[in-house]
């Protein structure tokens, strides 16, 4: 759990850091190792801003090859807790969230771990395998595969193609 003490923290900027682990997070899929967390903490009087920068390996499966590989992958996350009656209807959900009402702590697993999902890569290509062709069609066919009813809409079309209307 990536947790901040807010009654600890001191007007003006900070540093912290986590390295949670993957089960801590609750991601599973992609799997992750080496997570480290870095979090730039503003205090301006009610207001707190906070920078997360998260890192990790992934073990990802190439969409190209359909083999394992671990990449870095790395996600910046700003967000900003204000009180709830500052914030406009419209603001929220825009990186402002309101500061936890009777509890004492910013709970920022959640941003750490969607920091993480959103800096996987869509296209997951194994180092090497960018430059390899994609393979458009799979096995051989042979007449005798072929369904007997297309070879009926074959004839079909064929005769159609003949025929002038």
């Amino acid at each position: 759990m990536v947790s901040i003490d807010i009654r600890s923290l001191k007007e003006g900027f900070q540093e912290l850091e986590f390295t949670p682990t993957a089960e801590e997070l609750g991601v599973e899929n992609p799997a992750f190792r080496d997570i480290r967390t870095e979090i730039q903490v503003t205090v301006d009087g009610e207001q707190i801003v906070v920078r997360v920068y998260a890192e990790a390996i992934a073990r990802l499966t190439c969409d190209r090859t359909l083999e394992d590989f671990d990449k870095r992958i790395k996600g910046i996350y700003t967000v900003v807790f204000m009180p709830e009656s500052d914030i406009d209807d419209d603001a929220k959900g825009d990186g402002i969230q309101p500061l936890p009402g009777k509890r004492d702590d910013l709970d920022l697993t959640d941003i750490v771990r969607d920091t993480l999902m959103l800096a996987v890569p869509i296209r997951k290509i194994a180092p090497g395998a960018e430059e390899m062709d994609i393979p458009t069609s799979f096995g051989e066919s042979s007449e005798s595969d072929i369904d007997p009813r297309w070879k009926e809409l074959e004839k079909l079309r064929s005769s159609s193609e003949e025929s002038p209307e």
